[in-house]
């Protein structure tokens, strides 16, 4: 008989409910705030609270990845059907179903959205599969149906170049006079019948959904008087999966409830979908501030990452001080899954006040999730990350169960998923918060979030953790928060400050000079009270009295036996000796216990831990023989990194082992102000089966990798928990050390030195550096010396000072401070196709420890079009050549601040064909490209000098300019390049003194006087200016004048007849006429009249050498491209006006012949692929009902990226009139497919505005 499933562990709930609550009424009346990737309102479990109430009251996108630009106001048109029709941003003519309500203002509002902003990364990957196969289906019914060669030609060619450009859809939104409703055409046909007319969802908590084919549901958010629309949707499965674990509610299946099923849910998404689900400063301090405003008892945030300083950052802070302590809000969060590696705590955990959760292998989430053959012992997840943080702190508060099998999105096709983690031990632990407080309100207790910590921590389960972290136990935390607080002395934060450099929250001791000698450390105690601006809270702080009895849990520590600690604070002394400790890892406490109320464990706890190094004779080799392990056992070893080592080699062999086995092997250094993960390598390797007793069947495994001399390293080896059987490894770590220096001076000196870190290899103009290799720990062999560059750095200003102003609504700050933003514009030039990274140095990497509110680095084209968006966490993007416009929006509450950044420069990464730098072995060499460096010997202690080449001239990048600097690596050992190095772009090579060869020169023109002696400057200066000034003036007296004026004076001047034709032209366009339409045919014979077509193509019809011309040939040269360009444009509108006289007119034979000669004139001057003659010879091919022939010379213009270069006024004006021709030709062929790419395309290629930050 089958046995039943045991559906219990699916989610474990380690606890019983507190007790004296009847399990009907547990979490009434509590709310959890999930800080994720957004909450699926369809997911199962999701509806409703064990009591009936709505499970989700609130659902806000703090990113602004789901925002849309509402500002613009239409009326909308009536039919005599009494049909309401308005015109979309998109193009689309848009209806609106008559059973709306009409707009109070009688106007509607509009905006666009595209699905790439708003959805999950995986759902758009799938949706796209999908639309593939519908535009497939619909194109090869196309093809089937093509009459003609054209056609297929044109279809084929479009397929070819046929990307997808995901959804664009309308979004109409209107006041009724009561509150803002909106739908959106997730259809994209315009028809708004079906659309779903929606208010807040806070108001009427009503969702849409993206259709069928996705199951995305969404809802809305208004701001700004409707200014501002927020689509709310999700940007991944993660957010819906958290909120179950914490508080889903399955009627007919209460098993699989969430630990907290009563509880109701506030979604504050905070995965940006525009960062495939990354958070950014700016949704997180939004998301704060969202917690202070709606005041929820828990709030959960299963996300994070490495952060360099503690209790610091504006996220921090708002948490801190406005949410935490001003609120009452716990604020629960996942340590992160960085270990087993020690000092891997991610912010926001590890900070005061917030409760740090750690992940625990439960023996029934095993049984039920794992399908294991034989069971594990329960334990802490090997993945679980652990403390101490880089001050000290415990870092972790809390273990709870790491895994569930549970809700995830309806758009994932699943109902329930398993997943892993610490950010599924949060929400269960933010489940059993929520029962506690649900509790204690129940039963009128008071309490605050600091109480909470204290009896969590005090009444977890000893799990064996080396810092004494439990596991959760909510019924012994219910009874421990009946006990009585004297004088408040339960109910603080106790804020720890230790003395020394770091002033840490602990004592954490690494290096060998700390870990070998007696510390005597300062150490303050602070309480710190909830609701400090309360009358009630004064009076607390007045009676606050703890007589505190301190005991240390080792004997290596020492501190006084008594300390009475008042609302100020108290200082005292203690010792710490370890220099008898043996090697590894040394934790203990200074507890601090309320002398009446020792059952109610320590108010607080001093950590104090030591990482003791592994001494040896010889620190360079370190072995590890024959180490044995087991399921989840760990193993750490401390190394003290010898000085002079840049990099090691470390092996690993495995023998007698039966199956495979997850073995993950970490190194880490870490340092002040750091992360954790900037020196830190790591690898997950399956160890294979090795059964047999023959040696050439071990397993074996080896890495290089780079390390910091002086620094303790930590080496963790660790087999993963549910990996079952012992497991023999031995491991070996080989310390290497290859100093280089660099200088510019042939006879040596200090220069710049590098183990790893930058290291400058040119001062400017030196072309040659000289490098001295020094091998400091051992023989060291090395094959080759090769140093490439291959990033081109770039300094921009502003191009011109930034402005500030006041953010809006949605940016408040908790104490009802405004938040301001500063946005500087630059101009980013690229000059070939490339990949690029922009990034502002003083924010790189900081999130939630950053001082800014939010910092945002967007890149738009000429056009406007959004190309990439950056964040603190910047990528590099591929930019095809053109000019480009970079915003950065930097937000802070200080004025003062942004006042100083008005001017702050960016950086510009180009990714660039690698350039080479010789080595040579002798400086001769390198003057006469002598012998090269091959190979090196050099025994320990030795060093050899080299000598690198520099690069100028051809050889640099095709932008590098002066002061630029080049990036890349100088290498040394194979398969890894450990010196960083930069080469400063010297000043340019001097020109070649000029030859003037009095050269026979054409007289090319008629123009009197072509090859002047000596012009007089100042009047060609005035003469130039009014012509510059002639393309600026509107139309009106003063112009005329100023034409007349030039054609008495220059009028054979060949610039002033560009100019002239350019404004007459202007003028024609703007209001054709027969009058407009005369002057620019006396323009156009101005300008044949006076160039002499002949000789200017018999001078471009010969190869001309001006450099050897010199000045006289280059002068000559410009004026030859002077008056082409004068030619071309005459009979570009030469053309243009014979198709003018088609269109104005009744068509005849005498006007198209006339125009088919022009065009024939044109392609004598203009090449048939440039995009003007195109657009002319495309239209006269529909002209001639040659539709598909025209559509494939436009297809095979655009199919050319170069047609579209950004910051070419001219090929955007004509790309957009040939794209317009494009689909206004498909609509007439009925190719309705194609014209859906065209509209969604042209929008997202040149939208109305730029995209909102």
């Amino acid at each position: 008989m089958a046995a039943p499933f045991p559906i219990a562990g699916t989610l474990p709930k380690q606890a019983r409910y507190p007790d004296p609550s009847p399990l009907e009424l547990i979490t009434v009346g509590t709310v959890i705030a999930i800080l994720d990737t957004g909450v699926d309102p369809a997911a199962i479990g999701m509806q409703q609270t064990t009591t009936g109430l709505r499970k989700i009251i609130e659902l806000i996108d703090c990113t602004g990845s789901g925002d849309v630009d509402m500002k613009t106001s239409v009326t909308a048109d009536v039919d005599e059907q009494g049909v309401i029709t308005l015109k979309g941003l998109t193009g689309r003519t848009l209806k609106v179903p008559t059973s709306w309500p009409v707009p109070s203002d009688k106007k509607y509002r509009v905006g666009w959205k595209d699905s790439a902003s708003l959805f999950p990364n995986d759902l758009s990957k799938a949706l796209a599969s999908k639309r593939l196969d519908r535009f497939n289906r619909e194109h090869h019914a196309l093809v089937a149906g093509a009459k003609e060669g054209d056609a297929l030609e044109a279809l084929k060619a479009m397929k070819e170049d046929f990307k997808d450009p995901g959804q664009v859809w309308d979004v109409i939104a209107l006041h009724d006079g009561t509150k803002w409703r909106a739908a959106i055409d997730i259809n994209e046909t315009g028809d708004f019948e079906n659309a779903k007319l929606l208010a807040a969802f806070n108001e009427e908590f009503e969702y849409g959904s993206f259709g069928d084919d996705t199951r995305l549901s969404y809802s809305l958010g208004f701001y700004d008087d409707g200014d501002l629309l927020s689509i709310v949707t999700l940007s991944g499965t993660h957010g819906t999966h958290v909120a179950a674990i914490a508080a889903a509610n399955h009627p007919h299946e209460p098993l699989q409830n969430g630990v907290a099923p009563g509880a109701q849910i506030i979604s504050l998404k905070i995965g940006d979908s525009r960062l495939g689900s990354q958070e950014t400063c700016q949704s997180l301090v939004r998301a704060a501030c969202e917690l202070a405003r709606l005041k929820p008892d828990v709030a959960n945030i299963s996300y994070g990452e490495p952060g360099a300083n503690y209790n610091y950052g504006r996220f921090i802070e708002i948490l801190q001080e406005e949410v935490v302590r001003k609120q009452g809000c716990v604020v629960v969060a996942a340590a992160g899954n960085s270990g087993p590696v020690l000092s891997s705590v991610g912010h926001p955990s590890g900070n005061n006040g917030i409760l740090s959760v750690g992940a625990y292998l439960t023996e029934n989430l095993e049984e039920s999730s794992y399908a294991l053959l034989n069971s594990v012992p329960e334990r802490p997840f090997s993945f679980s990350s652990m403390g101490p943080t880089l001050d000290g702190a415990i870092g972790v508060d809390i273990y709870a169960p790491g895994g569930a099998i549970t809700s995830v999105p309806e758009y994932t096709k699943n109902s329930v998923q398993l997943m892993n983690g610490t950010s599924m031990a949060s929400p269960n632990a933010a489940g059993c918060v929520s029962l506690l407080i649900s509790a204690l309100k129940q039963n009128q207790i008071q309490y605050n979030p600091y109480r909470i910590h204290l009896a969590l921590r005090n009444t977890s389960k000893d799990v064996g953790d080396p810092f004494k972290v439990g596991m959760i136990q909510v019924e012994s935390a219910w009874n421990h928060l009946f006990i009585a607080s004297l004088h408040h002395n339960l109910d603080v934060l106790y804020d720890i400050k230790v003395g020394g450099n770091n002033r840490g929250r602990g004592l954490y001791l690494r290096t060998p000079e700390e870990t070998t000698h007696t510390q005597r450390q300062t150490v303050k105690i602070t309480p710190l009270f909830a609701k400090p601006l309360e009358v009630e809270t004064s009076a607390k702080m007045l009676e606050f009295e703890a007589k505190v009895n301190l005991v240390c849990s080792a004997p290596w520590i020492q501190a006084p036996e008594f300390v009475l600690i008042a609302n100020s604070g108290r200082e005292f002394l203690f010792n710490v000796d370890p220099s008898e400790l043996g090697p590894g890892l040394h934790v203990g406490d200074i507890l601090g216990y309320d002398t009446n109320l020792r059952g109610a464990g320590p108010l607080f706890k001093i950590p104090i831990t030591i990482c003791k190094a592994n001494l040896s004779a010889d620190k360079s080799l370190r072995k590890f023989n024959d180490l044995e392990f087991d399921s989840g056992e760990i193993k750490r070893e401390f190394i003290d990194v010898p000085p002079g080592a840049n990099f090691a080699t470390i092996s690993v062999r495995s023998k007698d082992r039966i199956g495979n086995s997850a073995f993950w092997l970490t190194f880490q250094q870490i340092n002040n102000q750091t992360p954790y993960t900037a020196m830190e390598n790591s690898w997950t390797m399956q160890l294979s089966s090795t059964t047999s007793d023959v040696e050439s069947d071990e397993f074996k495994w080896v890495k290089k990798f780079r390390v910091a001399p002086n620094l303790l390293g930590e080496l963790v080896m660790c087999q993963y928990c549910t990996s079952l059987g012992k497991t023999s490894v031995s491991v070996t770590l080989e310390f290497h050390g290859l100093e280089v220096s660099a200088g510019h001076e042939a006879e040596g000196g200090f220069g710049s030195k590098s183990s790893g870190d930058l290291l400058f290899i040119n001062s400017g103009n030196a072309s040659l550096t000289r490098c001295d290799i020094h091998s400091r720990l051992r023989k060291e062999s090395i094959t080759a010396v090769s140093a490439s560059l291959d990033t081109l750095q770039k300094s921009l200003r502003p191009n011109e000072a930034g402005v500030i102003a006041a953010l809006k609504s949605r940016d408040m700050l908790p104490d009802g401070r405004q938040l301001f933003e500063l946005v500087l514009n630059y101009t980013l030039k690229v000059a070939e196709d490339s990949k690029v990274l922009p990034f502002y140095p003083p924010v790189m990497n900081t999130v939630y420890d950053s001082f800014f509110e939010s910092v945002w680095i967007f890149v738009f084209d000429s056009k406007k079009a959004l190309q990439s968006i950056h964040d603190i966490k910047s990528r590099p993007v591929s930019l095809k050549e053109g000019t480009y416009s970079v915003k950065m929006q930097l937000v802070s509450r200080s004025i003062e601040v942004l006042e100083k950044l008005k001017n702050a420069p960016i950086l510009i990464n180009f990714e660039v064909k690698s350039v080479t730098l010789s080595a040579y072995k002798t400086l001769g060499g390198l003057i006469s490209d002598g012998e090269k460096v091959s190979s090196i010997s050099l025994a320990k202690g030795e060093s050899t000098p080299f000598w690198l080449s520099g690069v100028e001239g051809s050889a640099l990048p095709k932008s590098a300019a002066p002061g630029d600097l080049l990036f890349g690596n100088l290498k040394v050992v194979d398969a890894i390049g450990i010196h960083k190095i930069a080469y400063l772009v010297p000043s340019e090579i001097a020109k070649a003194k000029e030859t003037v060869a009095d050269a026979l020169i054409p007289v090319l023109s008629n123009q009197p006087n072509s090859v002047e002696t000596k012009p007089d400057e100042l009047q060609e200066a005035i003469r130039d200016l009014k012509i510059s000034h002639l393309k600026k003036m509107e139309a009106g007296e003063k112009r005329d004048a100023l034409v007349k004026e030039l054609e008495a004076e220059h009028g054979a001047h060949v610039p002033f007849l560009i100019a002239k034709l350019e404004v007459q032209a202007a003028a024609f366009e703007k209001a054709p006429s027969a009058e407009t339409q005369k002057l620019v045919e006396s323009a156009i014979g101005a300008i044949l009249d006076v160039i002499d077509r002949k000789s200017l193509a018999v001078y471009f019809g010969l190869n001309h050498d001006s450099a050897a011309a010199g000045e006289n040939g280059k002068k000559v040269a410009k004026e030859m491209d002077c008056q082409k360009e004068a030619v071309v444009l005459a009979l570009l509108w030469n053309a243009r006006l014979a198709k003018y006289k088609i269109t104005s007119n009744s068509p005849s034979e005498e006007l198209e012949l006339a125009f088919d000669k022009s065009l024939v004139e044109l392609s004598e001057w203009l090449a048939t692929t440039d995009g003007k003659y195109l657009a002319l010879w495309a239209w006269r091919l529909l002209q001639k009902k040659k539709p598909w022939a025209a559509l494939k010379a436009i297809v095979k213009y655009c199919k050319d990226g170069k047609n579209e270069a950004s910051g070419n006024d001219d090929k955007a004006v004509v790309w957009r009139e040939l794209v317009e021709m494009k689909k206004k030709t498909l609509q007439d062929l009925g190719c309705d497919v194609w014209v859906r790419v065209e509209v969604a395309w042209a929008l997202r290629k040149a939208p109305p505005s730029f995209a909102l930050f």
